[in-house]
């Protein structure tokens, strides 16, 4: 649906059916969060698995696939793999925004999901503090980038000057430090609410810049990626609060691994979905060649005026 607002200008609105998801995704992501502050282990027996190479599991999250049950070296192997999907999608979102003449923030971005990604395959293969660091450090840093990319999208030229970036950076460092040096439940909790305020900021930012873009292509992009990343989030909460259930399921079928497939691999494309349409959006505010988007397969090609012109 549209509206228009006091001064005119026309705004529309996310799906009612997407805008439930969202509120649902926070409340259950707000459970799956306090499951792991509190240390349960979610619903049903759970079957934790061996040591092997790395020694036992000593990050404060263990999760619901079974360690080192493929190979001695690697304790989470499909965890591991998966990975790799998020920093591909920052290498291909690097690459279009290189060749589109994006701003730096967007390839802090990019940079910032390759190295989340990278991570995460060390954090996964070893279940050790430092490599649960690697994994989540990189997340606060793009929580963050994120962050400035809302505050200071809605004008071509930065309203809050050097002191945003400043007060942000002074942010991150201090939250990396806690993340690295607080154990156990003290330091999820400080992860996933740092983390989580962030995100909603983020999705906050996103829906607004949705209800506001003249370019129904890049709305639909908004509510691509927003469906994909409330998707991701449930499929991460299902994962921690009904472990047991996962690993149990009847006639034999096997443990789904959602935190691999739909986590990962769903959070890593709708992450790309999303910063393509902010990307997209900042364009057009900045009055660049880009004008809107097409598909081809599952990638987003930006589409210039001229070649919209000459289409014409």
């Amino acid at each position: 649906g549209s509206s228009r607002n006091e001064d005119g200008i026309k705004e529309f609105s996310l799906p009612p059916a997407l805008k439930g998801m969202i509120y649902f995704a926070i409340a259950a992501g707000t459970v799956g969060a306090f499951s792991l502050i509190l240390g349960g282990k979610g619903l049903g027996r759970r079957r934790v698995g061996d040591n092997g190479y790395w020694g036992p599991v000593s990050s404060s999250v263990d999760w619901c696939e079974e360690n080192y049950l493929w190979s001695h070296y690697v304790a989470e192997l499909w965890n591991t793999l998966t990975s790799l999907l998020v920093s591909l999608a920052g290498v291909v979102s690097f690459v279009q925004f290189s060749q589109h003449d994006g701003e730096m923030r967007f390839k802090l971005l990019a940079v910032s999901l390759v190295a989340i990604g990278i991570g995460s395959v060390i954090f996964h293969a070893t279940l050790v503090p430092w490599g649960q660091a690697l994994d989540e450090v990189p997340m606060l840093w793009l929580g963050m980038i994120a962050a400035y990319g809302v505050i200071e999208g809605k004008t071509p030229s930065p309203r809050y000057g050097p002191w945003l970036p400043v007060v942000l950076t002074l942010w991150a460092i201090f939250v990396s430090l806690c993340n690295v040096y607080l154990e156990g439940g003290l330091q999820i909790a400080v992860f996933h609410i740092s983390f989580a305020f962030s995100e909603l900021f983020f999705i906050g930012g996103s829906i607004k810049l949705h209800n506001s873009s003249p370019d129904s292509k890049i709305r639909e992009l908004f509510v691509v990626a927003l469906a994909l990343y409330v998707t991701a989030i449930l499929s991460w909460v299902v994962d921690n609060v009904m472990c047991g259930m996962m690993q149990n399921l009847p006639f034999g079928v096997p443990n789904p691994q959602l935190h691999a497939w739909l986590w990962h691999g769903g959070v890593g494309y709708a992450s790309y979905c999303l910063m393509m349409a902010h990307f997209l959006e900042r364009q057009r505010l900045l009055g660049k060649a880009t004008c809107s988007l097409k598909w081809s397969g599952p990638l987003i090609v930006p589409i210039h005026k001229s070649s919209m012109n000459k289409r014409d």
